[in-house]
């Protein structure tokens, strides 16, 4: 399977909210993001890539930030914005001190493309925060593709499903120190809820359960969250 590029930009497009209001699950994946994204370091004079930003600043809203994303109509409200795929960026090399692709947008891409995009667009010991969601999810675990290094599969998203990657973070890993980044951090989340969605297939009932994330990320529960979000350096 291929994912179509036309496709995804046509669903981002036709959506009021990315993070849909009434939807627990992917609500909290947000809350997740944003809190971590917020106790960073950020200068006020460093300038950021938001690939596949969907129109979110994350509540960084001080940063010098240039959107990148397939669906127009979810970034022309900004001032800095550029239209189009992330696994191929207008800018010049060494362009960014920080580049932020949350929301789990690598998984509609092609890891390969996109992480060797981040490592030409960041300055060296520049920071790249890169969320996606994990094969090794307790989500997955009756499926063939378990634990699969790299492959597409379909997921729900919006009452459809939809193509998309799906990683180990095994693999991430490995590209990433391929294309000269040092992970210093990994922080995970949707890990009892994963299992209980597993289960149920009801993703508002399975919310319910990540208030055991805290507790669970210092287990070796952790391996199986849903999400994963690295924080790397660009050697």
């Amino acid at each position: 399977m291929e994912i179509d590029q036309k496709e995804i930009q046509n669903l981002y497009e036709n959506v009021d909210n990315v993070w849909p209001k009434d939807d627990n699950w992917h609500l909290y994946s947000k809350f997740q993001i944003e809190k971590y994204l917020k106790k960073q370091n950020f200068s006020l004079s460093a300038y950021t890539l938001n690939a596949g930003s969907g129109g979110n600043d994350y509540g960084l809203i001080s940063l010098n930030m240039h959107h990148r994303d397939l669906a127009e109509n979810k970034i022309n409200c900004f001032n800095n914005y550029s239209v189009g795929s992330i696994e191929l960026l207008p800018q010049e090399n060494d362009t960014f001190d920080n580049i932020i692709c949350v929301g789990s947008v690598i998984n509609y891409c092609d890891a390969v493309a996109v992480i060797s995009e981040f490592s030409r667009v960041l300055k060296k010991q520049g920071t790249l925060y890169l969320e996606f969601e994990s094969s090794y999810g307790y989500e997955h675990r009756k499926f063939e593709y378990y634990k699969s290094c790299a492959e597409v599969v379909q997921l729900k998203y919006f009452g459809n499903f939809w193509k998309q990657w799906i990683y180990s973070p095994k693999y991430i890993k490995m590209l990433l120190k391929q294309y000269g980044f040092k992970i210093v951090d990994d922080f995970r989340f949707h890990i009892l809820s994963a299992y209980m969605y597993s289960n149920c297939q009801d993703e508002n009932e399975s919310a319910k359960y990540t208030k055991f994330d805290w507790i669970l990320r210092h287990t070796l529960w952790k391996k199986h969250a849903n999400n994963v979000l690295l924080k790397c350096v660009k050697l």
